[in-house]
């Protein structure tokens, strides 16, 4: 709760929603599919495959990310991740850490593709809302996919491009794709 609530913070501040209710919502709507979607895939793929999982907070990263959306220009969203534990049952393959580590921007992709053209269809206020929707899933997909493993943190699109090359270049091209809208539109 509490990094869904910090994350909610930082990305009203990123948007400059923090006072509107109705900006507040949809920013909260965006952290709630952007980021706890994100999470929970990751540990519903997990459960599935029949790993230990849970989330765990990321107490630096949360203050990251409040300090990084005072730019107003972009987000570092690391509030934690979903720690993988040994496997329950079964044997733990090279595929199941490629799709547990898809699945979280994999559901930012997909939440992505269905608010930008709820963004450029809606009228007036609601295309804004579903704007921020559509540009935090866009952002936390995007970001989730860089090929980046530094000391004590390790992004998914590190984990998927050391798993298959073909499968990050196809997610990292498409995630892309997904983003180049909030830049240009």
């Amino acid at each position: 709760m509490i990094a869904l609530i910090a994350m909610t913070i930082a990305f009203a501040l990123l948007f400059n929603t923090l006072l509107s209710l109705a900006g507040l919502v949809a920013t909260f709507i965006a952290v709630l599919t952007g980021f706890l979607g994100h999470e929970l895939m990751h540990r519903e793929v997990a459960r599935r495959l029949g790993y230990i999982a849970y989330f765990r907070a990321w107490w630096i990263g949360l203050l990251l990310a409040l300090v990084t959306a005072l730019t107003r220009f972009f987000i570092i969203a690391t509030p934690g991740a979903t720690v993988i534990g040994p496997k329950v049952w079964g044997y733990p393959s090279r595929r199941d850490e490629l799709k547990i580590a898809l699945a979280g921007p994999a559901t930012n992709m997909a939440f992505a593709a269905v608010f930008l053209p709820l963004w450029l269809l809606l009228p007036g206020p609601f295309s804004y809302y579903a704007n921020i929707i559509y540009a935090t899933n866009a952002w936390l997909g995007f970001f989730n996919m860089l090929p980046l493993a530094l000391p004590g943190i390790m992004l998914d699109g590190f984990r998927v491009f050391r798993r298959d090359v073909r499968v990050w270049v196809i997610a990292f091209v498409i995630s892309i794709a997904l983003l180049i809208p909030s830049f240009i539109l």
